[in-house]
């Protein structure tokens, strides 16, 4: 015999009786922290790997990134640049995310699921028109563009930023290169495996940096340790092969060898 009040909705159940959360359970749920972060990475690979808006939008921020370097910009102004472009991404996410939600739930034209995804759309257009204005209007009264723009033209000034803000563009242009390399190549996840071993890249590049920077034989040897260890566990893994770890790290010395060498260059 059923008891109407426990069968009720509405009512309170407390002690034994009250229904227990089965979520953990569930097989999509994250084991860890660790995972969640690389659940996260394979979102947002994800993005990049259906949406041509997103990997064009990389492309920009490349090379925004390239110019604020080049032209020497403020860290201020930088700093700027970089949170009005993450902001286009984060909503290019989002309009993602809607996007696939909608697609599941809806098998047919509807006109209001249109309504939908047009609204996430226009939210990805002002981020995108933002970000536009604050570029012209960081570009436009930087010094270096003016004398660039100038008849004759006149190359930049010495760039002003200092190690980290470049090591910082150099890891940010390392990771748009590697997911533009197993976009290319077909490989599906972000964080494992690919013809390029993303990880010991960015071990070079911080080593190669350290090396730049420290000028310091000791320091250099124990950065250019850690990489090779990190490179080893790579290969030890069996996640990548030796190529495909020998790829990366001339990519990481290749890509800090730039950054740094670019400044010495202008300024001889």
């Amino acid at each position: 015999m059923t008891d109407p009040i426990r069968d009720d909705p509405g009512s309170e159940t407390t002690g034994a009786d009250a229904p227990q959360c089965l979520c953990g359970d569930a097989p999509w749920r994250n084991r860890s922290t660790l995972d969640s972060f690389h659940n996260a990475f394979e979102g947002l690979y994800h993005v990049f790997n259906t949406q041509k808006s997103m990997r064009i939008q990389s492309v920009i921020v490349t090379l925004v990134l390239l110019a604020g370097w080049g032209f020497g910009v403020s860290h201020v102004e930088l700093v700027v640049l970089l949170l009005t472009m993450v902001t286009v991404l984060v909503a290019e996410v989002f309009n993602t995310a809607v996007e696939c939600v909608i697609d599941l739930k809806v098998t047919h034209f509807d006109p209001r699921a249109k309504t939908v995804k047009d609204v996430a759309a226009a939210g990805v257009l002002l981020c995108s028109i933002t970000s536009l204005l604050v570029g012209i209007m960081i570009f436009a009264n930087n010094e270096n563009v003016v004398r660039l723009l100038r008849f004759p033209p006149q190359l930049p000034t010495r760039p002003t930023l200092g190690p980290l803000p470049v090591v910082l563009i150099g890891m940010l242009l390392l990771g748009v290169i590697i997911v533009w390399v197993k976009r290319v190549t077909g490989w599906r996840s972000f964080l494992t495996g690919g013809m390029v071993s993303g990880h010991t890249a960015l071990g070079f590049l911080l080593a190669t940096s350290i090396a730049l920077v420290t000028q310091s034989m000791p320091i250099t040897a124990l950065a250019l340790a850690l990489a090779l260890l990190l490179a080893q566990s790579r290969l030890q893994a069996r996640i990548h092969k030796l190529s495909e770890v020998a790829l990366g790290a001339l990519l990481g010395v290749l890509l800090a060898l730039i950054l740094f060498a670019w400044p010495v260059m202008v300024s001889g």
